[in-house]
């Protein structure tokens, strides 16, 4: 079972459970999960602690959870989120006014999903032009892009490249 999620999502908890837990799935029977956040601080300055199970069985529980979760998810960005944004925005009114930047571009803080943008909303990402995003598309119509890694098989995407979209990019 493939769980591909459409947009980000707040699962609906019940009164009291808590909820601090992350992991990923990888062919149905390999689980990551533990203490680590998965972010650059994590990788290089957090005490962390990652767990990896190779199991279908427990796999498919947290394959069956994850279905849970997000069946009953809310979807889109949380509106604490959405006010934090607009009240940072409002600080630095000069990251939203950047006369360069093309009318289809995406807006401050918005990823580029390069499973569904077009050719021109990828040509907006820094370093990637009409030729890149081309072999973009291509290479997402033979299998859609799930991590950084498939990105990295593109032709013309390297290390240099990658840097740059950090932070810009989703799948």
């Amino acid at each position: 079972m493939c769980h591909r999620t459409a947009t980000a999502g707040v699962p609906q908890l019940p009164q009291g459970d808590l909820l601090h837990h992350k992991f990923g799935v990888v062919d149905a029977s390999t689980v990551v999960t533990g203490s680590h956040n998965w972010s650059q601080a994590a990788n290089n300055l957090n005490d962390e602690t990652l767990l990896i199970i190779q199991s279908a069985t427990v796999a498919a529980h947290f394959e069956r959870e994850f279905g849970r979760l997000y069946a009953r998810a809310v979807l889109g960005v949380p509106v604490k989120v959405q006010q934090k944004i607009q009240a940072q925005q409002q600080e630095c009114p000069a990251v939203e006014s950047r006369p360069s930047s093309p009318s289809n571009a995406p807006a401050v803080g918005q990823l580029v999903n390069l499973n569904t943008a077009s050719q021109e909303e990828l040509e907006t990402l820094p370093g990637v032009g009409p030729k890149l995003a081309q072999e973009i598309i291509r290479a997402r119509q033979q299998q859609p892009f799930g991590s950084v890694e498939d990105f990295d098989r593109v032709p013309g995407v390297g290390p240099t490249l990658l840097e740059k979209l950090e932070g810009r990019i989703s799948w």
